[in-house]
């Protein structure tokens, strides 16, 4: 069973959007799966639907799943190259596929910054431009140790034996000291983690399943985006981690 697995060699990245990670709420999602060898294709899907009670993920279709088309992705591989992949859409997903050509760890990016602002003038909170960024990686043999970061807002992770080694960075830069990360468990119980000077930190899953890692960042920059004002900018990165 545990061959198995491994030839699987499935990722699933979950991006929580605005919506609240909650039983039964929608949100975004990628699964990446491979045979984790080198020549061999994988297939990158990013996913709208729902988590139901028993941790159970039903895909949905629908004008949420169109607008997921609005991420763009692209992958890192090995050697540092970029490359934009183009998602096509299908009936319950946006899918594209790449084929890993040497040994190493291969990223996966994503950016949405399309959305539009969250009007809140109604209720007479503040309006909030949100910009998301996706990130996880793909392993082809040995993983390689943290890697640079490739966007605005990046997180890379590291395995120390049953340690997970966290790295966040923010305009190039490892994040700020005692900044916090929200790390999510697969049964979606929350653990915040502080970073230390050098914008790591440390966990240790305690079970087997996605772990969702978040780190926002709020730009006070205020604005109008498509003729809707906005007080702020809210920056969020998801990196999803699955433990086997």
């Amino acid at each position: 069973m545990k061959t198995t697995v491994a030839i699987k060699n499935a990722i699933t990245m979950l991006s929580l959007l605005f919506i609240p990670f909650l039983s039964y709420s929608s949100a975004y999602w990628m699964e990446v799966t491979g045979s984790g060898k080198a020549g061999e294709k994988v297939t990158v899907q990013l996913i709208y639907g729902n988590i139901d009670d028993f941790g159970i993920r039903h895909r949905q279709s629908g004008k949420e799943l169109k607008l997921a088309g609005e991420f763009s992705f692209s992958l890192i591989d090995p050697a540092g190259k970029k490359t934009v992949l183009k998602l096509d859409q299908k009936s319950d997903c946006w899918e594209t596929t790449f084929t890993p050509k040497d040994k190493g760890t291969y990223r996966i990016l994503g950016i949405n910054n399309s959305h539009p602002v969250v009007d809140r003038s109604a209720t007479g909170g503040e309006n909030v431009l949100p910009v998301d960024y996706l990130c996880s990686q793909y392993l082809v043999g040995a993983a390689q140790g943290l890697s640079d970061p490739m966007q605005f807002l990046d997180i890379t992770i590291s395995k120390e034996n049953k340690s997970i080694m966290v790295q966040a960075f923010q305009n190039n830069k490892p994040a700020k000291a005692k900044s916090k990360l929200r790390v999510f468990n697969p049964e979606n119980w929350e653990k915040e983690l502080v970073l230390d000077e050098k914008g790591t930190a440390v966990f240790s899953p305690t079970m087997k399943g996605m772990y969702i890692i978040r780190l926002d960042w709020v730009d006070p920059k205020s604005g109008n985006y498509k003729g809707t004002a906005y007080t702020s900018i809210r920056h969020r990165c998801n990196y999803c981690l699955f433990i086997e």
